[in-house]
């Protein structure tokens, strides 16, 4: 019982804002199954097992909106089934990309239905209610991480591997393919997000820099980087104004 409670906490933390800003290594399977296989009592398996669920996510990065897995689910379930199931820590991968993929959808529903919340936050906001505000900025996102996190890491933990597998497969397909194209109009949103920014006049300037630097200059990436730090830093104390500290 207590180590399905504490794999609940850390599941429910490890897509909840506390977890951003205790580390950002939280994201990574090797330490929230480390975590994992501390509250269960099996730091060595445990950590082997997330180890190799690492392994896995190496290259994995959000471009552009795209997430091709949910790091947080595949090393916090995948490294609690390994041990629940007693099986070889080699194994740990294929228990955790599936539900790297399933918490795909979990996290499209997650940012989707906390999108209420800011709007109440807006709200508040206007009406100067600070009380309010924070409270809509930070519990109810907590409560539906543990709702779509935490309450299925106990019942995992706790009841066993077989139970959370009869349970995937009683998910309505409809439900699936619904949150399937949400998915896929999620990078393309994100991308025109910040596309918008490219019609502002102070700005477009900038991504034609880049965009020569790279086809004629041939610079990579960090190269551009550091050039348009160094730009940046250059411009903010040529246009600050040193006694009043306000851009002129």
């Amino acid at each position: 019982m207590l180590s399905a409670i504490l794999v609940a906490v850390i599941a429910t933390m490890s897509t909840w804002w506390v977890s951003h800003v205790i580390t950002r290594t939280w994201l990574y399977p090797l330490w929230a199954g480390f975590l994992v296989a501390l509250a269960m009592g099996q730091p060595v398996e445990g950590m082997k097992a997330a180890a190799y669920i690492q392994l896995t996510y190496l290259g994995w990065i959000t471009a552009g909106g795209t997430m091709p897995g949910n790091l947080m689910v595949a090393g916090v379930f995948g490294t609690a089934l390994t041990l629940v199931s007693g099986a070889d820590p080699s194994l740990a991968p294929t228990f955790a990309v599936p539900f790297s993929l399933l918490g795909i959808l979990s996290f499209q529903a997650y940012m989707t239905i906390n999108s209420i919340w800011i709007h109440k936050a807006d709200k508040y906001a206007l009406e100067g209610d600070l009380t309010k505000l924070r409270f809509m900025n930070y519990v109810p996102s907590g409560i539906l991480s543990f709702i779509l996190n935490g309450i299925p890491a106990f019942i995992l933990v706790y009841y066993g591997g077989d139970v959370t597998t009869r349970a995937l497969a009683a998910i309505p397909t409809s439900i699936i393919t619904a949150f399937s194209v949400v998915g896929a109009l999620m990078p393309a949103l994100g991308i025109a997000m910040l596309l918008s920014y490219l019609s502002k006049k102070k700005i477009v300037g900038f991504f034609f820099a880049g965009y020569f630097l790279t086809v004629y200059l041939h610079l990579d990436t960090m190269a551009i980087t550091i050039f348009a730090a160094i730009i940046g830093v250059l411009i903010y104390f040529f246009t600050t104004d040193k006694k009043t500290g306000v851009a002129e």
